[in-house]
This record gives structure tokens, sequence and C-alpha cells, in this order.
């Protein structure tokens, strides 16, 4: 069972639960993600499962499109409504000043990684350093916000505004950032109140099952899943190829990753490694 599920995570689970409960479910050892969802934020989750866990990397540069809830007027020290609240001030800000705040969130290069994130720094994580009450110096990160469109118009939560979000953005995004950055550019604070993920590259919330309902018919094959370009080896090359031989420029002028086969049988994935050589992700014997 080898192969990748789309899962909608629920709320008020964190995402190795999910693979958790799916490990049981499925009753299989090797069980992995593209990307950690916070417990309280919902939305697709691509999982892999066996042998298709060695290619989550290939998976792991994928843009994200979010839908989000954004609350004015609230700070916390989680950037969002499950930590404590830290500071609630009045906003009258206009739809306008929320566009004008956005465009130009958007036309920069780089966004600060909120505390509570698994960013590392110096060996130690951002969150790991909140808990201890260290002082650490954040530097930016080359993330992007690519486009945003305005949801809805105002709410109100607690007499406070806040509306809906859609944002495209590159990995490594916080939304959580996003809004902190928002609240200050319209001189005050705001918070996010609620995240759904709903597309992870070309995959999106429409080819997810709920949780409860994934069996063994939702797995999608390695080979369903990669559409990869193939090169064929002889039984001599065959045999070399099973025991994780490094191809060259003899074997293939193919970059990026490809599939091995033998008499049209799929027997390897390789990966480009340097100076045109080729080393094996998954071997299949």
């Amino acid at each position: 069972m080898d192969g990748f599920i789309f899962v909608d995570k629920p709320k008020g689970m964190t995402s190795q639960r999910v693979c958790s409960i799916i490990k049981k479910k499925l009753n299989i050892d090797k069980v992995g993600h593209s990307g950690t969802l916070d417990p309280n934020t919902t939305g697709i989750m691509l999982i892999a499962l066996g042998r298709a866990t060695k290619l989550l990397k290939l998976l792991n540069e994928h843009d994200k499109k979010y839908v989000a809830t954004i609350t004015l007027g609230f700070d916390s020290d989680t950037l969002d409504f499950d930590g404590n609240i830290t500071n609630e001030i009045k906003m009258e800000s206009s739809m306008d000043d929320i566009k004008c705040a956005l465009d130009d969130i958007k036309s920069s290069e780089f966004q600060y990684p909120p505390m509570t994130s698994s960013v590392k720094i110096n060996g130690m994580k951002l969150y790991e350093y909140q808990r201890k009450n260290i002082d650490v110096e954040i530097k930016p990160r080359n993330v992007k916000l690519y486009d945003y469109k305005i949801l809805s118009e105002f709410k109100l939560y607690n007499n406070h505004k806040e509306f809906d979000l859609e944002i495209s953005c590159s990995k490594g995004y916080y939304v959580r950032s996003l809004a902190r950055d928002l609240g200050l550019k319209l001189n005050g604070c705001a918070i996010l109140h609620e995240l759904r993920r709903i597309s992870i590259g070309q995959y999106d919330i429409n080819r997810c099952k709920l949780l409860d309902d994934i069996t063994e018919n939702d797995v999608i094959s390695i080979f369903d899943f990669f559409d990869l370009k193939k090169v064929e080896v002889d039984d001599y090359m065959k045999k070399l190829v099973l025991n994780g031989v490094t191809l060259d420029s003899r074997n293939t002028s193919d970059k990026g990753i490809f599939y091995v086969t033998n008499k049209c049988d799929i027997i390897a994935i390789y990966e480009e490694y340097e100076n045109n050589t080729y080393k094996p992700i998954i071997i299949f014997k």
C-alpha cells in the first residue's frame, strides 16, 4: 500500500494525530504528510503511505492557498485566538484601508515568522524559545504572498470587525504573520480567527475525503500520482539498479526525477544528484 491519500483535516486535531488514525485505520506502519496544519486549522492534507513517504520531499515546495478569517483589534501571544489575548483596542479601519495594507504586504518578498512556529534558529525552534522566555533575534524569511481576494464584507466578533480572505502564497508563508502585519499597517493589531487550507499546488480540497470515510480504495498509487519520464534499462542494468547503483550520462540525459523500467516494468525512481549523476529515491524489489 504505497501511495497517497487526500484528507480534509478536521478542527481540533494535530496533523500527527491524523497520521496516527490513518496508520491504524489502514493497518500500515509508515505514514507521513506534506505540511503541518495547526490543530484548529482545517483543510487539505496530503498523506503519504509506505514507501511513498520517501517522495514527500518532491511535494514540499508546492504553493498553498488558504481561506482565513482575520479579526481586527486583538493581539495574542500566538497571533490567533488559541493563545492569550495580550491587547484589545477599537479599530475603525475601512475596507479600502484593508486593501491598501494587503497590497503593501503583497509587494514584499519577506516575512517574519511567528514565535509559535517551528522555524529553527541556532538549533532551537522558535516556539521552544517562547516557552523558555528566551529572547532571540528573528530574521525575515524569503516567502511571498502571491495574491489575495477579499471574500466578505465586515462582520462583527465581540464588537470587533473581521472579514474573510482567500490568499495564495509560497511554501513557508504564515497566515498568522499576515494577520499581525495587516494590523500593524493599520496602526493597530489583528489576529487570525479561522483558517482553512484549500489547495496544495495543483491539488485542491475537492479531492479530499473526511477522515472517518477514508478506506483503502482512496489510496492513489505512486505511479498514478507521479507522471514521470521513463528510462529503460536492460537485464544487466536491472540487477545493478535493484542494488542501488548510481546512474550517469551513459544511461540518461534526463533531468529531475524519473522512473527506471525494465521490459516496461517500473523498478525504481531516481533523481538527479550532481555532475550528471542520478541516485535512487525508491527501489521496488
